[in-house]
């Protein structure tokens, strides 16, 4: 049966949902509160479809005039009035990884937690392809599920998709419903729209909410926050620990990592894993849970591991100039994903930090800074709060922009030092996102490596 859809949020969640639902035969509403100007992009990909667009702030309560479901992007809060509207009106307020979901035919795996999403999306999804399977790693990564799933999957092969979901995106499920589903971690982050870390994590576990004793919910065994969850899931729990054994589970244990889900199996050892960092052997141990929930063999999970590249904006080696490495770690967004990255070096590291501030506490690292950091390269709104708290503690100087902060950090360091670019900020002070952030990172260590090879 035909619905009337109102899309809120010309993104690119809210077009790939667009496209799924009029394929389906839904009457589809595209509206946002930026101005008509600024989604050309998106009315020339619509026009084709017959999709009406609605532009322009405030939203207007009308345009839910005979709709069935708002549907909204993973950035509106549900404060926001149109939601409130809607709900006012009895309209189901819905998102785009429930639709996808609904559409999808294929099993899935689910990856949530504040950091190691995207890392362990790609490996689960790098994991299950050399077992066999044909699996997309979508979601809150950049691809929409909803694009995954426009195409019905072939019969003649096992098709999965590896999910990355955001806690804003688990606000509007219903039926969300994954074979296996992760939980990395949980630290303080989006506190400003959650309100508290109780809610913050009663949102995380609605990654199990539909799951039944048939699937599997996999755990960080060291995670505090996590642990509640363990007494919460109806699925099967498999545990993942760099610090115990565990058991159903994945752990470190005198430096190999052991597989003991219906037998205990040694995988690989730490120094095979090609991604630097103990917080990266975390995401193999999770993902090589996720990979035995599907049935991929011990050595087939451990060549994928073995042979992974790491991922875009993940600490990712972005050259080498007169002997001093780049990195680009934009995803970085918070304390928590810096602290791991510096604790992924022994070597002297100059420190690019900044972006905007996210109410960040920049002294609970300061024994980590003191430790790891050479010199410091703040930048972004939040400089003056980073130099406030780490200037007396590590030489630091200001940057005015990216092209700025890298030539800083390569004027600072000495052959053999790392340049490490992990903001511990959001980027929307002056990028559209971290991506664009790390991308105009590497395009300047690419212009410097030129300059400094005339």
């Amino acid at each position: 049966m035909s619905m009337r859809y109102l899309i809120f949020g010309a993104a690119r969640s809210g077009l790939a949902a667009a496209r799924l639902l009029k394929s389906k035969g839904h009457d589809i509403v595209l509206a946002d509160e930026k101005p008509e100007s600024a989604l050309q992009s998106a009315i020339e990909q619509m026009a084709p479809l017959g999709v009406l667009c609605r532009f322009g702030a405030p939203a207007a309560e009308e345009w839910l005039e005979g709709m069935d479901y708002l549907l909204i992007s993973p950035g509106v809060p549900q404060t926001h009035p149109i939601v409130l509207a809607a709900h006012k009106r009895r309209i189901e307020v819905t998102g785009e990884l429930e639709i996808g979901f609904q559409y999808a035919e294929r099993p899935i795996a689910s990856i949530s937690g504040t950091n190691g999403k995207s890392t362990t999306t790609h490996l689960t999804s790098a994991i299950m392809n050399a077992g066999g399977w044909k699996c997309r790693a979508v979601g809150n990564i950049g691809d929409p599920i909803c694009n995954a799933v426009l195409e019905p999957p072939n019969p003649a092969q096992r098709e999965a998709l590896a999910v990355e979901v955001s806690s804003y995106q688990l606000e509007t499920i219903k039926t969300f419903h994954p074979r296996a589903a992760i939980l990395t971690n949980i630290t303080p982050d989006h506190l400003d729209r959650h309100g508290s870390m109780e809610k913050y994590c009663n949102m995380k576990f609605r990654i199990t909410e539909n799951q039944t004793a048939d699937d599997f919910m996999i755990i960080n065994a060291d995670d505090r926050w996590c642990a509640p969850l363990k007494d919460k899931t109806k699925a099967k729990v498999l545990l993942f620990s760099i610090e115990r054994e565990v058991h159903p589970g994945a752990y470190l244990q005198d430096n190999t990592i052991w597989l003991d889900v219906e037998e205990k199996t040694p995988l690989l050892t730490r120094e095979e894993i090609p991604i630097p960092g103990l917080h990266n052997v975390q995401n193999a141990l999770a993902a090589s849970l996720a990979g035995a929930a599907f049935g991929v063999s011990a050595p087939m999970i451990a060549k994928a591991i073995r042979e992974f590249p790491g991922v875009e904006h993940r600490i990712e080696f972005s050259g080498n100039i007169n002997g001093v490495d780049f990195f680009n770690d934009s995803k970085a967004t918070n304390l928590d994903s810096m602290e791991k990255a510096l604790l992924s070096f022994t070597r002297p590291i100059i420190l690019i930090a900044g972006g905007r501030d996210k109410n960040s506490d920049y002294s609970a690292l300061n024994n980590l800074i003191r430790e790891r950091v050479k010199y410091l390269v703040a930048m972004g709104e939040a400089e003056p709060l980073i130099r406030r708290a780490w200037e007396t503690i590590v030489p630091a100087v200001s940057a005015s922009d990216m092209k700025d902060a890298v030539r800083k950090a390569y004027q600072l360091s000495a052959p053999g030092d790392v340049a490490l670019l992990s903001p511990g900020c959001s980027s929307f002070d002056a990028f559209k996102d971290f991506e664009e952030r790390g991308r105009v990172f590497k395009k300047e260590v690419q212009n410097l490596k030129k300059e400094s090879e005339k």
